[in-house]
């Protein structure tokens, strides 16, 4: 891209220019400091200063970065930066811009940029310029370069050319002794030097009196001899002596010294071209007509007007500051009809030639919202286009429905929480006039505590396909109702939106929103106990991850989401992997993946049995700021309560919150725990009304994991009641059927003592009617629980598997052991039975083979 090419290319010096001495031996040492400052007002010769010395030096690993308003943006700042470095970070540099491009949200900043700090720890020396860091004044963008400086590597160094003290933290840098200064005073030119620049590098051909007296008007600024050069032309002494450069009188100066003798094509160039932060032939040749480009470059260069060579190879330059600023002023006077038509001309350029940055900043400044926004969402694949909605009125935000939903998602998973309230509450008073805005209803939901979800009613799959507004924005608002339905538990419904939303996103190759689609249809699956399915989409997310290898932002999500399937399944090392796969990924500001990964810690840690640690942090999430209903973490509080034989502050919270909400806002979660909690106070049957309520709706919509956990809690219910064993051998055979396909373990090892139980009491019964498929699983079962098959054979007949190993008739067992013959012949049938063999050969093998004798 242009945008690439031109503002990391470092401006080349005159073919002329002066060795400034004095300053170059400061600089001499400037490998031994972490941040040099070159801070001057303009024209004092700041960027002139580094790009001599480099040439001089001969310096190879430096890298430039020419910053303007553009820049002061997180994600286009270091979009540069990762491109300005890209030499040494190798294979890297491709997934560094695949994370900036998926990166949403501006928290994940300070992970990059970790990442960037560990591939540029090399041995070599690195130095990257910031040129005209005056720019930057966003404060998050100077907490990230902060946090850059702070924390890199020696060989890394910084050069920041500025016209004022930057908005850093370098007071720790300069006690360390790694903050080199040049400030305005070392600029100024000494007379020889003056000299010296004013012919060699300026070719003023004067009288040394002239020129003595052009060095004592401008008083040693280099800018201001550079204007004069340009000026000066015949002038005689008094003419000379009478110029005034003071900044204030700047803009009359440029007028009536310099712009008024120029002819009025090289003026109407000038004005035009300045609303540019760059031009080549190409550009100007489609911005103005009938110019003569070539002709006209060298003659301004031949006059000393302040124009600087960015790149001689390609022929792109840029006005300096100084005259740019003037320029800007002048264009300003133009009508305004004009000044819009040559921005829009311009961006349209620019786009052109694939330049959508500076095409955005021309629509921006001329107040072209609506083409801005319509760029931006044709390009809102790129972050760093997208980022732009910022510079964005509200006001014009809402009269693109397509921006409107797309700016609300963007601010959404950026936290800005206020944005989305300002958004939302200017769009209210459409939703019900236009059925653009329609499916905007209720997306305070996801903001704000006061919605109330049986009131939500979302539009059909079929209207959304038919509202007249781009896939992209279709996909947004389908994976906003799926989330409506699944709260609801109307889990197939949620599943269609998202499946839909799935195919506009990736039909329009938006990954980044596939994969978000993606990741909610797992956590609906999940809730199913639809593993198997989860395992086949996870490939798929995985296949989008690996489109760049350090894609983290992608990567913390998808290790959080799987965790819950590992640890549903009991598959407690995968668990820990991703875990700590997390834990390298995300930074505790990220507060959702923050929270949702203290969540899947928590529950794992209930697991191992580190049950201090789960407590402390599901403490955490209680008493987290944005946590104000424990009814929305009925899952983990599950194992809380459990833990805390349903007894402490929480109980009575969560039994509150829940008996507030009206019957459809209680999900199948909440009322699993309120009927636990109700066992855990002996109410039995109110529990086991409950727990037949949960059944019926569960199996109707085939929700596996739910039918397995309150299967398994009304059987421990029907042993505390002596309930009949026939119902329980059945209830266990039904929790094996919907848990066996999907390995849904958790359950059973969460009631593993009833669990032991049953099966000590009805193994035999339950092994017989079981498929060879079920019967593989229940062994897994009996190993996961600690059951087994010598624990299932009771003592006695234990101790007649061992006279049956020795060869003893039945006969002589019931001597041995004093009991009936009709006994024993009872104990063999149910050995058989409970070993699974049918003869006394099979039985010893078995007995040896598992250390039962």
């Amino acid at each position: 891209m242009i945008l690439m090419s031109t503002k990391l290319k470092m401006p080349q010096p005159r073919n002329s220019y002066i060795v400034r001495e004095e300053l170059f031996s400061k600089l001499e040492k400037i490998d031994e400091y972490k941040v040099t400052l070159v801070k001057g007002g303009a024209g004092a010769g700041k960027t002139t200063l580094i790009t001599t010395f480099v040439k001089e030096n001969k310096i190879l690993n430096l890298k430039w970065i020419s910053i303007d308003e553009s820049c002061n943006n997180v994600f286009i700042f270091w979009n540069y930066f990762i491109e300005a470095v890209g030499e040494y970070l190798g294979n890297a540099k491709q997934d560094f811009l695949s994370m900036q491009d998926s990166n949403f949200q501006k928290e994940n900043m300070e992970k990059i940029i970790t990442l960037l700090i560990n591939n540029l720890d090399e041995n070599e020396d690195i130095y990257i310029v910031f040129d005209d860091f005056y720019y930057i004044t966003e404060e998050f963008l100077l907490h990230t370069i902060d946090f850059f400086i702070k924390n890199t590597s020696h060989n890394i160094h910084i050069i920041i050319i500025t016209r004022h003290e930057p908005t850093l933290y370098l007071g720790a840098l300069n006690m360390e002794g790694n903050l080199l200064i040049i400030d305005d005073n070392d600029f100024k030119l000494s007379l020889k030097d003056g000299f010296k620049f004013l012919r060699q590098t300026l070719k003023l051909n004067q009288s040394e009196e002239n020129l003595k007296l052009i060095n004592e008007v401008s008083e040693g600024w280099i800018g201001g001899m550079q204007l004069i050069a340009a000026a000066v032309g015949c002038k005689n002494k008094s003419e000379i002596i009478n110029l005034n450069l003071n900044n204030r009188m700047l803009g009359e100066y440029l007028t009536k010294e310099i712009y008024e003798f120029l002819n009025e094509e090289e003026k109407g160039f000038l004005v035009v071209t300045s609303i540019l932060s760059y031009f080549n032939e190409e550009i100007c040749s489609k911005l103005l007509e009938n110019i003569k480009y070539k002709k006209m470059i060298e003659g301004l260069i031949e006059k000393n007007i302040l124009i600087i060579c960015i790149d001689e190879e390609n022929g792109i330059y840029r006005y300096h500051n100084i005259l740019k600023e003037y320029l800007i002023g002048k264009f300003k006077e133009l009508k305004k009809e004009d000044q819009w038509d040559l921005h829009f001309n311009a961006a349209k350029i620019l786009e052109e030639l694939g330049d959508y940055n500076e095409s955005l900043e021309q629509l921006i400044v001329s107040k072209g919202y609506n083409e801005a926004m319509e760029l931006i969402i044709d390009e809102s694949n790129n972050v760093s286009i997208f980022s732009y909605i910022d510079r964005i009125p509200i006001r014009f935000i809402i009269k693109n429905p397509n921006f409107a939903y797309q700016s609300f998602f963007y601010y959404y998973v950026n936290m800005e929480f206020e944005k989305c309230m300002e958004l939302y509450n200017l769009i209210k008073e459409y939703i019900d006039k236009d059925i653009l805005y329609s499916a905007f209803k209720f997306s305070n939901m996801f903001i704000e505590d006061t919605f109330n979800i049986n009131y939500i009613n979302v539009m059909t799959s079929s209207e959304i396909d038919s509202l007249l507004l781009k896939d992209i924005t279709k996909s947004i608002i389908l994976i906003k109702d799926s989330t409506y339905l699944y709260v609801q538990s109307k889990y197939r419904d949620a599943l269609e939106y998202i499946d839909k939303a799935i195919g506009y996103a990736k039909n329009k190759e938006k990954f980044y929103l596939e994969f978000f689609a993606l990741s909610n249809k797992t956590q609906i699956l999940e809730d199913l106990g639809e593993f198997n399915k989860c395992e086949e989409i996870y490939k798929e997310m995985e296949k989008i991850k690996g489109l760049s290898r350090k894609l983290f932002i992608l990567s913390a999500s998808f290790d959080i989401g799987i965790t819950g399937i590992h640890l549903k399944r009991m598959d407690v090392k995968s668990a820990e992997k991703s875990l700590k796969n997390v834990e390298e990924c995300i930074s505790k500001d990220v507060l959702p993946l923050n929270r949702a990964y203290k969540y899947n810690l928590a529950e794992y840690k209930f697991i191992i049995g580190e049950v201090k640690n789960a407590v402390n942090l599901v403490n955490e999430i209680i008493n987290d700021e944005n946590q104000n209903n424990l009814v929305y973490l009925a899952r983990l509080l599950k194992y809380y309560f459990k833990e805390n034989k349903y007894s402490g502050k929480y109980i009575l919270e969560f039994m509150t919150s829940y008996e507030s909400l009206v019957q459809e806002n209680r999900t199948l979660e909440s009322k699993f725990v309120y009927a636990n909690i109700l066992g855990s106070k002996d109410d039995f049957e109110e529990a086991i009304i409950m727990a037949d309520e949960i059944l019926t709706c569960s199996r109707k919509n085939n929700i596996k994991l739910k039918i397995v956990e309150v299967v398994l809690f009304k059987i421990r219910m029907l042993f505390i009641m002596k309930g009949n064993s026939r119902e329980i051998i059945n209830l266990f055979k039904e929790a094996i059927f919907y848990s066996y396909e999907d390995k849904i373990l958790q359950p059973f090892y969460v009631e593993s003592d009833i669990v032991a139980k049953v099966i000590k009491d009805s193994n035999s019964e339950i092994y017989s009617c079981l498929s060879s498929s079920e019967k593989i699983y229940y062994k897994e079962i009996m190993k996961l629980c600690n059951i087994n098959s010598k624990s299932v054979l009771s003592q006695r007949e234990i101790e007649v598997l061992n006279e049956i190993a020795i060869g003893s008739s039945n006969k002589e067992i019931a001597e041995v052991l004093c009991i009936s013959l009709a006994t024993v012949k009872s104990h063999i049938i149910n050995i058989y039975s409970k070993l699974h063999v049918n003869n006394r050969i099979s039985a010893i093998e078995v007995a040896k083979d598992n250390d039962y004798i």
